[in-house]
């Protein structure tokens, strides 16, 4: 019989949770386990079966002291032994660190709903994102919520698949099975508000908080889709490892073509 997937996440602050992709999750049937990074929790020993979601926070990959060190051994695991794995924000940011990556201050904050002119937030597909699984079937540009002051460095290991004017690697690919987004397409209702009050980043345009009900009505569909792209990879990919998989078309789609971590 097939086996059951398990989606590990590690969370690092409590306001940043798995958002819509833990109920994206449970409806294919994964199970969740959940590691709080500010506990005493250790984190998962990984296991066959497994895909990794790095959730964001207000830590900085380059933190040499508290947990990241540790979550950063964590990630040359996952990338040395191709486990699936997904990384927003800080998640990401952590991975590309543990890849040798330089993860520096970004040439500004990217924060909200809107940037410096007012509009709202996008990313722009590459040639290589288009072309790629994990964003089949979405539109450019894409609407994006943001939250960090950190950036990843472009460098040629990284395969850039959206970018915006001001932070290159929005949603990239940092191996076979590692991928990492930037800014926020996890968002749900509950972790917009709660943002707005308890973020310190946030506080200074707390007035945005008002485009929480318009925002999430484009982001919401965007992030079940990308999402559900990221968990139908993963799910072949665990599945191959198994040997029991001869496509991926059984969970969703093609493996190809389209038809301070703030």
């Amino acid at each position: 019989m097939p086996r059951t997937p398990q989606l590990c996440i590690v969370q690092t602050i409590p306001r940043e949770g798995p958002g819509l992709i833990g109920a994206l999750a449970m409806e294919r049937g994964w199970q969740l386990q959940l590691t709080q990074l500010w506990t005493d929790q250790p984190l998962p020993q990984p296991q066959q079966g497994q895909a990794f979601l790095l959730l964001g926070g207000s830590a900085s990959a380059n933190d040499d002291d508290g947990r990241i060190p540790e979550l950063v051994r964590l990630c040359q695991y996952l990338l040395d032994q191709r486990i699936p794995v997904m990384g927003i924000c800080l998640g990401l940011q952590v991975l590309a660190k543990a890849k040798g990556c330089v993860i520096r201050a970004a040439r500004q904050r990217e924060l909200g709903w809107l940037d410096p002119q007012g509009q709202p937030w996008t990313l722009h597909q590459t040639p290589a994102g288009r072309n790629h699984p994990l964003l089949r079937g979405l539109p450019d540009p894409l609407p994006v919520f943001q939250l960090h002051g950190e950036e990843v460095v472009p460098e040629s290991s990284v395969e850039t698949m959206a970018s915006s004017s001001l932070c290159h690697n929005q949603i990239a690919a940092l191996g076979s099975a590692a991928y990492g987004v930037q800014g926020h397409m996890e968002l749900d209702r509950d972790m917009a508000d709660r943002w707005f009050v308890e973020d310190d980043d946030l506080r200074s345009i707390a007035h945005q908080a008002q485009l929480n009900k318009a925002g999430l009505e484009a982001l919401v569909p965007v992030g079940r889709v990308l999402y559900g792209n990221w968990l139908t990879l993963a799910s072949w990919q665990l599945a191959s490892a198994w040997g029991q998989a001869s496509s991926p078309e059984d969970d969703g789609g093609p493996p190809g073509g389209r038809q301070r971590g703030r």
